[in-house]
């Protein structure tokens, strides 16, 4: 089952930028950041997992946070 993943966070210059570092595509660096899915097509020593340094996953919690609470806004609003 493949997870919709929010636009507005696979386009972020950060996830982009973490992602390009590991030799992922955004969409797989937050399938697995998210939901533990480890990309099939990655480079080999990615294969198993991508080895997230500190800094990367505190600002890939920031970022999922907000766009959670974004979209938690968003909702209430309608």
């Amino acid at each position: 089952m493949k997870t919709e993943l929010p636009e507005e966070l696979c386009s972020d210059e950060a996830v982009c930028f973490i992602a390009d570092r590991h030799h992922v595509t955004p969409q797989q660096l937050l399938r697995h950041f998210l939901c533990g899915e480890v990309p099939t097509n990655a480079a080999a020593p990615v294969r198993a997992a991508i080895p997230l340094e500190p800094n990367e996953i505190e600002i890939l919690k920031g970022l999922s946070e907000l766009v959670k609470e974004s979209k938690l806004t968003n909702i209430k609003a309608i």
